[in-house]
C-alpha cells in the first residue's frame, strides 16, 4: 500500500524523499529570513541504563562566542607494588585488614565476616566543591561479594569512621542486603536512589559527579543515576571540601566476605580553567620532590638515618664526616641535606666528590617510572668547623644531572649516561681561616627550565677541592635544598 505523497509542484525534484531507512531527507534553509531553528545539543549521555537520553544545550556568550570549559586535575593515585603511599593515604582497620599487590589495594583482605569489623581508607586531602563547576570522583574498582548479608561497602567523597553512619559526603553504597546505590549526605541526612548492579568481581569505572544542584552517578561513562539537591539545602553535601573514601564494614556476621578493591583514585575539577601551575598540581597529588613516590617506600626523599648526611634523626650528631672517595663517595642517597667534609689535606686536588647521589627509582611494572623535575636549588652558607693551615684553597660546587651511575666517572655509552654538569659556585679560603668563618650561598631558580632527571637517574650534589690540600686542616659544613616535582 503506498503512502501519501507530499510534494509542493509536479516535477520530481519538488517531491519529498527518504533513505533507506524511512527517514527524511531535510536540507535546511540557506537563506537567513526563511530560516526556522535548529538546536545545537550535547548527548551527554545515551540513556542505556537510565531509559532517556541526557541531553544539554549548548552555551554561547553575548558577544556570540561559544563558552568551553577545561579540567583541571586534583588528585591522581594507582597502586603499583605492595608498598601504600601512605603519604597522601590514610588507613584505618579495625580487625579487617588492607593489601596491596597486583595494581589493587584490596579492603578486607583476610576475608573477615565478623560482626563490627571495619577496614577504610581516605585521603588526606579533601577536595573542593565549587558551586557552578563540578568535581568529579573516580575510582576504577571492583566488588567481591558486594551482595553479601550484614555488610556494607560505600566508596566516594565523605566522612566515615567505623562502622558508624556517614556524616557527610556523596558515594556509592551497596547496602547489606546487597542493593547498589547512589548516596547524597548532607550532615546526616540523606536521599538516595537505587541503581542497577554491574557485573560481579570485575572492575569498573565508577565515577561520581558533583554540582551544585545535583549529582549524577556514572558507571563505565553510562550515567546509572541522579539525585538534585534535596529542597532546603544549599549543596549536595553540608561541607563543600571532601576527602575521597572506600570502605567495608560488617553490621553484623556478614554472609560471606565483602571487599573492595581498588586500582586508581583520580578526582577533577571541571570546566574551571584554574592559573594553577602544572607543577602545583603534580605537588597537590603528592609528587613533590620531597615525597618517595609510591611503590617503592613511603617516606621523604632526604635520608634520615644517616649520621652527619641528609637530615639526621634529631639527636644524632652532625658534626662527623662521611668517608669521602674521589668519583665515587659519599654518594649518599639522598636529595639534599647538611653534609660535613673531612679534612681537606685528606682529599685529591681538583677531583670531584659526588656528596649526594640521589636515584630516582627505576620504574618497573610494580612501580612508576617517574620524572623528577627541579625547579629550584639553594645551597646554604659554607662554614669552616676546622680552621684552616699552611695553604690557602678553592671550593667548587657542582650540580650533575641525569646520569646512569651515581660516581662522577661515567662514560656516555649505547646504555650509559654521563651527568650533566652545572656549577653552582666557589668559595675561597684563605690559609688563616678559622672557625667559623662562612662564605655565602647561592640560590638558583630553575623554574622556566627545569632540570629533568628521568626514573633511573641520578642528581648529584658535587664537591671539588682545588689548590694546594697537603696538610690543610680546614673542614667545611653546609647544606643543599632540592625543589621540584614528580611527574
Amino acid at each position: 500500500m503506498s503512502g501519501i505523497k507530499i510534494a509542493n509542484g509536479t516535477a520530481a525534484s519538488a517531491e519529498t524523499t527518504v533513505d533507506t531507512n524511512g527517514n527524511m531527507h531535510v536540507v535546511t534553509p540557506t537563506t537567513e529570513s526563511q530560516a526556522g531553528f535548529v538546536a545545537v545539543t550535547a548527548e551527554n549521555d545515551s540513556g542505556t541504563v537510565t531509559g532517556s537520553r541526557l541531553m544539554r544545550s549548548i552555551e554561547t556568550t553575548e558577544d556570540y562566542r561559544l563558552r568551553v570549559g577545561l579540567d583541571s586535575p586534583l588528585f591522581d593515585l594507582s597502586f603499583e607494588g605492595t608498598t601504600v603511599a601512605q603519604a597522601v593515604l590514610q588507613q584505618n582497620l579495625a580487625t579487617m585488614t588492607g593489601a596491596q599487590a597486583n595494581g589493587l589495594y584490596t579492603l578486607n583482605s583476610g576475608n573477615a565476616t565478623t560482626s563490627g569489623n571495619n577496614a577504610n581508607i581516605r585521603t588526606y586531602r579533601a577536595f573542593p566543591l565549587f558551586g557552578t563547576f563540578s568535581t568529579y570522583c573516580e575510582l576504577w574498582a571492583k566488588n567481591v561479594n558486594e551482595t553479601a548479608s550484614n555488610s556494607v561497602t560505600e566508596w566516594g567523597l565523605g566522612y566515615v569512621s567505623g562502622t558508624s553512619a556517614p556524616t557527610d559526603g556523596v558515594f556509592f553504597r551497596s547496602n547489606a542486603g546487597g542493593q547498589l546505590m547512589g548516596v547524597v549526605n548532607f550532615g546526616g541526612a540523606e536521599t538516595t536512589v537505587n541503581i542497577t548492579s554491574p557485573a560481579t568481581n570485575t572492575v569498573h569505572h565508577w565515577a561520581i559527579e558533583v554540582h551544585n544542584e545535583q549529582v549524577n552517578f556514572w558507571v563505565n561513562d553510562s550515567l546509572y543515576g541522579s539525585i538534585a539537591t534535596p529542597t532546603g539545602y544549599p549543596s549536595p553535601s553540608q561541607s563543600y571540601q571532601l576527602p575521597a573514601f572506600a570502605r567495608v564494614y560488617n553490621s553484623g556476621t556478614a554472609g560471606a566476605a565483602r571487599q573492595f578493591a581498588v586500582g586508581k583514585i583520580a578526582v577533577t575539577l571541571g570546566e574551571a580553567a584554574s592559573a594553577r601551575s602544572w607543577s602545583h598540581a603534580m605537588n597537590g597529588m603528592g609528587g613533590g620532590s620531597y615525597q618517595i613516590q609510591p611503590g617503592t617506600a613511603s617516606g621523604g626523599t632526604l635520608t634520615r638515618g644517616v649520621a652527619a648526611s641528609g637530615w639526621p634523626t634529631s639527636g644524632t650528631a652532625s658534626a662527623a664526616a662521611a668517608t669521602y672517595t674521589a668519583t665515587s663517595a659519599p654518594a649518599t642517597n639522598s636529595l639534599g641535606g647538611m653534609y660535613t667534609t673531612p679534612a681537606i689535606s685528606t682529599l685529591t686536588t681538583d677531583a670531584d666528590y659526588p656528596i649526594f647521589s640521589y636515584l630516582n627509582p627505576v620504574g618497573t611494572a610494580t612501580l612508576p617510572g617517574k620524572t623528577l623535575y627541579i625547579t629550584g636549588v639553594r645551597v646554604s652558607e659554607v662554614m669552616a668547623k676546622a680552621a684552616a693551615s699552611t695553604n690557602t684553597c678553592v671550593s667548587y660546587f657542582a650540580l650533575g644531572i641525569g646520569s646512569t651511575s651515581s660516581a662522577t666517572t661515567a662514560t656516555e655509552g649505547a646504555a650509559i649516561v654521563a651527568a650533566r654538569i652545572i656549577p653552582v659556585g666557589m668559595a675561597f679560603w684563605p690559609a688563616a681561616a678559622a672557625v667559623g668563618d662562612t662564605k655565602g650561598g647561592w640560590t638558583l631558580d630553575f623554574s622556566q627550565a627545569p632540570l629533568v632527571c628521568p626514573a633511573g637517574t641520578y642528581v648529584q650534589f658535587i664537591f671539588r677541592p682545588s689548590g694546594t690540600v697537603a696538610s690543610n686542616t680546614l673542614t667545611l659544613h653546609g647544606m643543599v635544598t632540592f625543589t621540584g616535582y614528580h611527574e
